[in-house]
């Protein structure tokens, strides 16, 4: 996992993720209960074992960045659990080519996907992941500098996001292919 906090290794990362036709992203968002809620973290997973978290809390014109080099970018791929809430910070209708991992659990039964909810967390602990930490999705997000634990879960994230990514493009394919 790369932390990076300088504007200068931000917009770099970025301009190197534009290469990438898939990208599996997740949102840390400071005072989301508030009315002036503020984007934190953009954790962007790029390849196996290949996490960035951008740190662009108070930095809007690195959010920005993010925005016109890849969010409107049609030719990567962006994955997300809950797109519509991520989308709210990250370039809401202008975003191109989104996949929302939430949409496509819907569309698959809770019976067959074998989980009380669909929940990014618990499709991950039903994959199989340990220690998941469903608690630190609401720590606050607006402090520096962030806890070992939060750098933990938001790393986390994005990898259980291409895990769950995945499994449900496997169940979708296995229903498809099924012959009636």
């Amino acid at each position: 996992m790369s932390y990076l906090t300088r504007a200068r290794e931000i917009r770099t990362i970025i301009n190197k993720l534009t290469s990438y036709p898939v990208l599996w992203l997740d949102t840390e968002v400071a005072d989301w209960k508030t009315p002036n809620p503020r984007l934190s973290l953009i954790q962007v997973l790029a390849a196996p074992n290949k996490v960035y978290v951008l740190d662009v809390l108070n930095k809007s014109d690195l959010g920005q960045h993010f925005i016109n080099q890849i969010m409107v970018n049609g030719k990567i791929e962006k994955i997300f659990h809950n797109a519509p809430f991520d989308l709210r910070y990250l370039g809401k209708e202008r975003a191109e080519n989104v996949t929302c991992t939430l949409k496509l659990a819907r569309k698959i039964s809770l019976d067959v996907l074998d989980v009380p909810n669909r929940k990014l967390k618990t499709l991950a602990v039903k994959l199989g992941f340990e220690n998941v930490d469903p608690e630190s999705q609401s720590s606050d997000w607006g402090r520096r500098p962030l806890s070992k634990k939060q750098l933990q879960y938001c790393t986390m994230d994005v990898v259980y996001l291409a895990a769950v990514h995945r499994h449900l493009l496997g169940i979708n394919n296995a229903t498809n292919n099924k012959v009636h």
